[in-house]
C-alpha cells in the first residue's frame, strides 16, 4: 500500500519533482490540472486505486527504464482520468495523466513527458 505520491513535473511546469505528498494533498495538486467538473470524481477514484495497490500493469511500456502501472476511473467517451506511474518502495511517481480513448487505449491529455511512449498528446494502446 502506497504512503505517498510524487508528481514528475513537465518542463512547462518547472521540471523536477514535487516532494512526497500524502494522497489528499497530491489529489488537490492534480485537481488543478483536471479542472472543475465530473473528472474530479474520476481523479478521486483513480487515486484510491493507485494508493490501494489496485493499479494495472502497462505491459512492456517503460518510463525511464522502469516498469509502469496505471489507475483509471470513469466512462469512455464521457469522463475519465487515468494516472500513469511507477512505484519505488511505498511511493508512487506519477509521470503522466490522461483519459480513456477506447477499451484499452488512453490519450495522454493532461500532462506527460516531452518524448517517449507517454508523451503528452499521444495515444497509447495497452494489450
Amino acid at each position: 500500500m502506497a504512503t505517498g505520491m510524487v508528481i514528475i513535473k513537465t518542463k512547462e511546469h518547472g521540471g523536477g519533482e514535487t516532494t512526497v505528498m500524502p494522497q489528499v494533498i497530491a489529489q488537490k495538486y492534480l485537481a488543478n490540472l483536471v479542472g472543475p467538473g465530473s473528472r474530479l470524481t474520476n481523479l478521486s477514484q483513480a487515486m484510491n486505486q493507485a494508493f490501494n495497490d489496485q493499479g494495472k500493469s502497462n505491459g512492456a511500456l517503460l518510463y525511464d527504464g522502469k516498469p509502469t502501472m496505471h489507475a483509471s476511473a470513469g466512462v469512455i467517451g464521457v469522463s475519465s482520468v487515468t494516472l500513469f506511474y511507477y512505484e519505488r518502495a511505498t511511493v508512487l511517481y506519477v509521470f503522466a495523466m490522461g483519459q480513456h480513448k477506447g477499451g484499452s487505449s488512453y490519450l495522454i491529455s493532461d500532462f506527460g513527458p516531452a518524448a517517449g511512449s507517454f508523451q503528452s498528446g499521444k495515444t497509447i494502446q495497452l494489450v
